[in-house]
């Protein structure tokens, strides 16, 4: 039963690593004319993600500092406060200097947008301020005639009084 076992795991992992070809939009295991191979095997890729990268951590300990390391936080007893991707090739001072700037730059994009300057406050004229007015004790007026509670009518002429005060004020 072992023998057969390692056998099947022997001829599946030589079918893992056979070659493959493209034929037009298909493809096949078998070459075919105009076909070319392809290359199956998995991606190996640097620490960070892309080729020729590292990743820098922005750390923030539990006292409250910041720090960039090149290993995980946790492994400095700190949290992950952010993490960037650096060209593995430079100096650890630069590749610190490249990630602060992509994050001012992530923090530019994020930012609310400034506040608008405020337009100064619109005044209405006497002549539409008279009308709204006029409007009003009339509404007042068809609220009044519709009737009511003793409490609600009150509200209401209390209302009305004020309106025809403001129109004797402003001399409509």
């Amino acid at each position: 039963m072992y023998l057969i076992t390692t056998l099947a795991l022997l001829a599946l992992s030589g079918r893992l690593h056979a070659q493959v070809y493209r034929c037009g939009n298909t493809y096949s295991s078998a070459p075919c004319a105009g076909g070319r191979s392809v290359d199956t095997s998995p991606a190996l890729s640097a620490q960070g993600g892309g080729a020729g990268t590292t990743t820098l951590y922005l750390c923030q300990s539990y006292g409250g500092g910041q720090f960039w390391a090149l290993e995980h936080c946790s492994q400095r007893s700190a949290l992950v406060e952010r993490m960037e991707s650096v060209p593995s090739g430079m100096p650890f001072d630069q590749q610190v200097q490249m990630a602060q700037a992509q994050r001012a730059k992530s923090a530019a994009l994020t930012a609310p947008p400034e506040p608008t300057t405020r337009i100064e406050s619109y005044t209405p004229s006497k002549a539409s301020q008279c009308t709204a007015l006029d409007a009003r004790i009339r509404y007042l007026d068809q609220m009044a005639r519709a009737g009511g509670n003793a409490s609600y009518m009150d509200r209401i002429a209390t209302d009305r009084k004020q309106s025809r005060d403001q129109q004797f004020r402003m001399r409509c």
